[in-house]
Order: C-alpha cells, then sequence, then structure tokens
C-alpha cells in the first residue's frame, strides 16, 4: 500500500466521522451523545495526519531529488576520472526500491475504504425491529433497578413524562405501587408482539455503543399498532401485573389512551 493510499484512507476515515459527529447527529445511532466530542477530536486527527505527512513527503522528495543530483554529479565525474587515469569506472549501488507487495496493498485498500463510503452513502439506521426480534428469547431478564432514575413523584390528574427503564422499574419493583391509576407517557418506536391486539412499544438502551444495546419493552394494549419502526409517543396508564405469578420477568403492561406519531429522535437510546 502506497502512502498515497494511506493518506486516502485516513482522510475518508475522519472525514466520516466528522460528517457523522461534527455536522450532524448519525454517530448517535452507534454510541452514546458523551462521545460526541471525542469521535470530532478523532476525526480531525485523521484529517490532520495524512496533511502533516504530505507535507513531510513533499520535503523529503525534495531532499531525495536532490541527492540524485548529486550522485548523478559524482558518477559524471567519477567517468572522467576514471578515463584521465585508464581505469574502469566505478559504478555506484543503486537506491534500495520499495516496490514489493503493492499489488496487494492496493487490495486491503480497497476493502478498508468500503466500509468508509457506506457510511457517506448511506449510515445505517439506529437499531429497530429488526433487530428486537432477531435478539428476542422467550423468557426476559428484568432490567436493571436504576433508583436514581425514579422521579421524585407520580402526580395524579397529569401526565407524568417517564423513560422506558423508569417505567419498567416502576412496574417491577416498586413496592408502594406508585404507577397504580397515575397517567404516564412514554416515547419509544413499535415492535409487533404477533399475538393479540397488543404491540410493543420499544426503546434500546446502551452503556457505551450499539453492540451492547439492551431491549426495553412495554406491551401497549387498546389501540391497533401504529407502522413496524414507527416512533410514537403513548399516553396512557399502567396495567398491574397479576397476583401469584411465576416471577419470570415479563415487559410491563399499559392500556393506551393516545398514541401520536413523532418524527425519530435525535438520540434513539436510552
Amino acid at each position: 500500500m502506497n502512502r498515497v493510499t494511506q493518506h486516502l484512507i485516513l482522510l475518508l476515515l475522519g472525514g466520516a466521522l466528522l460528517k457523522i459527529s461534527a455536522f450532524s447527529a448519525d454517530f448517535a445511532n452507534y454510541v452514546k451523545p458523551g462521545f460526541r466530542p471525542l469521535l470530532i477530536a478523532a476525526g480531525t486527527v485523521l484529517i490532520f495526519l495524512p496533511v502533516a505527512s504530505a507535507a513531510f513527503d513533499h520535503r523529503r522528495s525534495r531532499g531525495v531529488a536532490r541527492q540524485t543530483e548529486l550522485r548523478r554529479a559524482r558518477a559524471i565525474e567519477e567517468a572522467h576520472l576514471a578515463r584521465l587515469v585508464g581505469r574502469e569506472p566505478v559504478i555506484p549501488s543503486p537506491a534500495p526500491s520499495h516496490q514489493h507487495g503493492r499489488a496487494g496493498g492496493h487490495r486491503v485498500a480497497s476493502l478498508l475504504m468500503i466500509p468508509t463510503a457506506v457510511i457517506f452513502l448511506a449510515a445505517p439506521p439506529a437499531l429497530g425491529s429488526f433487530a428486537v426480534q432477531q435478539a428476542e428469547q422467550a423468557s426476559h431478564t428484568p432490567p436493571p433497578t436504576l433508583v436514581e432514575a425514579r422521579p421524585t413523584t407520580l402526580k395524579p390528574g397529569r401526565v407524568n413524562v417517564l423513560s422506558m427503564i423508569e417505567f419498567a422499574d416502576l412496574a417491577w419493583d416498586d413496592p408502594s405501587g406508585s404507577l397504580r391509576g397515575k397517567t404516564v407517557r412514554l416515547t419509544g418506536f413499535v415492535v409487533p408482539s404477533g399475538h393479540g391486539g397488543a404491540w410493543y412499544l420499544t426503546r434500546m438502551r446502551i452503556a457505551c455503543c450499539a453492540a451492547d444495546a439492551l431491549t426495553m419493552q412495554v406491551v401497549v394494549k387498546g389501540v391497533p399498532a401504529p407502522e413496524t419502526d414507527s416512533w410514537v409517543r403513548v399516553t396512557g396508564t399502567w396495567i398491574p401485573r397479576k397476583a401469584g405469578g411465576t416471577g419470570t420477568y415479563s415487559p410491563p403492561e399499559m392500556t393506551a389512551s393516545r398514541v401520536e406519531r413523532i418524527t425519530p429522535p435525535d438520540e434513539p437510546y436510552e
């Protein structure tokens, strides 16, 4: 792989990082929002490196050209001296070649450019219903208990806006039953349930990046399912779990009184 190809790959990678982090919010499809400054810094460094390296290569090439001229002048001088004293001229050894493996390097470079080009042409969206259904299992793992995520008060007679993890935490592990009879509003995307008239309101939760995403789901009843993968805001009330259950985790349920279509949020993960 020659240096021009290396520089091009670094420029494309740096440009791709800046495109999704500095000039759009697409980076949030892959990592948490807090990583944005790091991605911008990394993209800037990746663009600066080939520019600085190209400047260094230019200066070095000028030095190589001077050395070539000097060797040519010495060869002419050696040939002249050899004729004067009647001997064979001493031929200096050629400069070492660096052409080995170039064809293979170009093939590797072509493969490295493919994922970068994909980001420019068609950046993959955030995880949706397909990823959820692929990872779906017969039994669900209960969400982590996040006491700090619980709202201080759920007020009757008003709409309480909760995150999916807050709702699941209160529905699964709240002895006071503070959700009972309260109107709540949740936001997520639609995943079909495959049975009855219910469907899943879903949100993915990540600790670092999309690779460690966990699925947070709420079973929505009382209204027809909107289009799969559409983002909606659901207002309704919690359906308490039946007493005497098996203890196996199942997603909490709610009865919807209103479903609003919304545009996908800039930060799709919780």
